[in-house]
């Protein structure tokens, strides 16, 4: 369900907030260039296992070098004062599944990893430095590895992917950076399978992104990087998902953000969980900022505001700061590593001053909730805790701190490199590493229930695999780990990296829950048509997504349709949904999206008797058929606009009118939004043609349009 939460009575305080900060624009705006669409990763080579020493692997370098504190004396003084002393009182949380993501093998010989993967409605996307690797919801391996260099054809397997699954789009995403031009190289999937092909594209910056973190928001996909100034992005989503020629970007400073030491610099963006969100809520940037650091005088968290205008003024707010009890997270030089390991002097890393991938947040009819992690030391001897923190705010109002506490035991272990994440009904998974001297690392997960005494983690700690070996010759770990949530918005995904034997690591992928799954629950979670790019017809063809969230076969239930508020339809869904398991549905009866410059919102919604859960039931998605625009008078007429076939897969495109419109232009492209041909129409004394060679297009629907610049007209054409 797409809720677009409104602001009425907090109208005026909000409007009132956003008015008193100071707001900046961007410093850098551009374009991406779109480098076409991939073959089918199905139909892509497995890559060949790396056979060489662990100890000749590639080690990965980092780009920067940490340093000790700035000042000797910050706080705390003495233990980290929120470290939970209570125990955790409730039964454990069950691991439903886990199995072997990738290893050092099957990577290439690469260290570290930087485990990342996201799940969708059927699949588990996962990849490592440098490979990707596609499962099923059980853990049966469907595709890979693959080489990323392959996959994003760009020659380059340079590192630091990132994967994840963008809910309001039913698509995934996948990206790396290319070192030789401080390039990120992006793909988004075409369709819903995320083994099929995928739209690519790059965007060279001017300084190197390390360290590259995404997440996905409504009005595009932002990106903090630890990289030369204070710059996190914003990329423009809508056109990434149709496979437009150069979608956005814009790249803002963060004023006010202290870099730690040595310009160690890695903060996250808010990453929407769910399909429910405030309509034109900002982006949200967080940094720690700690008393250690030269410039801090207070530990407290600094949020920033982003507000997206892709056709006019995007603006970022002054940060925003809270503070926080007093914490310290700084440990050992760069190079020395952090946490101790069985047998070995050598220490692995704990990922320090840094907040952990991914900061997600989540929309309630009441608040929003915000959920950020690092790392701490908790006693001044560099064993790491958990700080984990939940903000809240109500609208788009200034956060406040709801609750924060440290995770740890009294056991001499460090828990470390953590991600985290909040289901539907407000509770919170958290997951990370553990280890020591006694302890070889290993991957284990904790949990709280909303409404448990506030600060503290209620489920015992549960392993999801405990690593039998340690690394011997280099102190990298990670660099991260990433924890997603499933469409039923209840089931929270982890992988994270663990040693397989020693100096021989290994991804471990794992699902866990808080909460019960309801019997009976059904929902709509996608439009598979129309597509996302108009324009559209009187006569559109509306498919959808069901998702079984519930534990009994459903079947015989109705799904309504409805155009801005209106019921179009109610049928009957006749087959079987399997528990846990998705299918469409093609409606009988079509709508009429064809009024030029107006928006449509359709929603579609399952009406399943006895339902135990009706927040997931709908799903809303605003169309638009495209904007007209005037030129004084002398408007484009789609009377005038032909389009008819020649010979061998030619097709003219004609234009009659006594007019001059000046330059006109014409795009051909897929009803996904893929440019099939484009170019500058020739003038004629009868109005305007131009020839397109449609042979290197497949069968299909194509949209051809014509432009003066002003005023955009078009036609659809079915291609045989």
């Amino acid at each position: 369900m797409k809720k677009l939460f409104t602001l009425l009575a907090l109208g005026i305080l909000c409007s009132f907030y956003s008015q008193a900060q100071t707001q900046f624009p961007p410093v850098s705006v551009g374009e991406g260039t779109f480098l076409g669409e991939s073959i089918p990763l199905r139909d892509m080579p497995t890559a060949e296992n790396w056979d060489g020493d662990p100890e000749e692997a590639f080690v990965v370098p980092l780009t920067v070098r940490l340093q000790g504190r700035q000042k000797t004396n910050s706080l705390p003084i003495g233990p980290d004062p929120l470290v939970q002393t209570e125990p955790a009182y409730r039964n454990p949380a069950n691991l439903i599944i886990d199995w072997e993501g990738a290893d050092l093998p099957e990577s290439g010989g690469f260290i570290p990893p930087d485990p990342t993967g996201a799940v969708g409605p059927n699949h588990y996307v996962h990849a490592v430095n440098v490979r990707v690797k596609i499962f099923d919801k059980v853990g049966n391996l469907l595709l890979g590895p693959v080489s990323l260099a392959a996959f994003f054809g760009s020659g380059n397997n340079d590192g630091d992917p990132i994967v994840m699954y963008d809910q309001l789009a039913d698509r995934f995403f996948v990206s790396q950076f290319r070192v030789s031009d401080n390039a990120l190289i992006m793909a988004v999937s075409t369709t819903p399978d995320p083994t099929g092909s995928y739209f690519v594209y790059e965007y060279p910056l001017s300084f190197f992104p390390d360290y590259p973190h995404y997440t996905v928001w409504p009005d595009g996909y932002y990106l903090t990087a630890n990289k030369g100034g204070s710059t996190t992005y914003a990329f423009e989503r809508d056109e990434m998902l149709i496979g437009g020629a150069s979608p956005g970007i814009r790249g803002f400073s963060l004023a006010g953000a202290v870099s730690a030491p040595a310009h160690v610099f890695s903060p996250e963006p808010a990453n929407l969980l769910g399909t429910d969100f405030i309509e034109g809520a900002p982006g949200y940037i967080v940094y720690l900022q700690d008393d250690a650091w030269g410039g801090v005088s207070v530990d407290h968290l600094k949020v920033w505001e982003i507000s997206l205008d892709w056709d006019g003024a995007s603006l970022i707010s002054q940060p925003q700061e809270i503070p926080l009890a007093p914490f310290d997270s700084q440990f050992q030089a760069f190079g020395v590593g952090d946490i101790g390991q069985p047998g070995t002097g050598q220490k692995i890393d704990s990922q320090q001053k840094i907040i952990s991938y991914m900061a997600n947040y989540r929309s309630f009819p009441t608040h929003n909730s915000f959920v950020i992690t690092f790392n701490v030391d908790i006693d001044g001897a560099d064993t790491a805790g958990i700080r984990w923190v939940e903000l809240r705010n109500t609208g788009t109002d200034p956060w406040t701190l709801y609750q924060e506490g440290t995770w740890s035991i009294a056991d001499g272990d460090s828990r470390f490199c953590s991600s985290s994440s909040i289901d539907e009904e407000g509770n919170i998974g958290l997951a990370y590493n553990v280890g020591s001297t006694s302890t070889p690392a290993a991957i284990r997960y904790t949990g709280r229930m909303e409404g448990d005494p506030l600060g503290t983690m209620t489920f015992p700690e549960t392993t999801i695999i405990n690593g039998p070996g340690v690394q011997t010759f280099s102190n990298r770990f990670g660099d991260y780990a990433q924890m997603t949530m499933d469409i039923n918005n209840r089931t929270f995904w982890h992988t994270a990296q663990y040693f397989q034997t020693t100096n021989s690591w290994a991804t471990r992928i794992g699902a866990f829950q808080l909460i019960t799954d309801k019997t009976d629950d059904v929902g709509v979670y996608n439009f598979v048509t129309p597509g996302f790019a108009g324009p559209y017809t009187a006569t559109e063809a509306v498919e959808v997504s069901i998702y079984n969230y519930g534990t009994d076969p459903q079947s015989n239930f109705d799904i309504e349709l409805l155009v801005d508020g209106s019921v179009v339809a109610t049928e009957t869904y006749t087959g079987t949904l399997a528990a846990n398991s998705s299918d469409t549905y093609a409606f009988t009866a079509t709508i009429d999206l064809s009024t030029s410059g107006q928006v449509y919102t359709v929603e579609a919604r399952t009406n399943l008797a006895g339902d135990e859960y009706s927040d997931n039931d709908e799903y809303k998605r605003d169309f638009s058929f495209g904007e007209i625009l005037g030129i004084e008078g002398n408007e484009l007429s789609e009377n005038n606009l032909l389009v008819y076939p020649l010979d061998d897969g030619q097709y003219e495109i004609m234009y009659t009118t006594p007019d001059n419109f000046g330059d006109v232009t014409y795009k051909v492209y897929s009803i996904v939004g893929q440019t099939i041909s484009s170019g500058k129409m020739l003038a004629q004394s009868n109005g305007y043609k131009a020839a397109v060679d449609m042979n290197v297009a497949s069968k299909g629907v194509y949209i051809f349009e014509i432009s003066n610049g002003n005023n955009k007209i078009s036609k659809k054409l079915l291609v045989r």
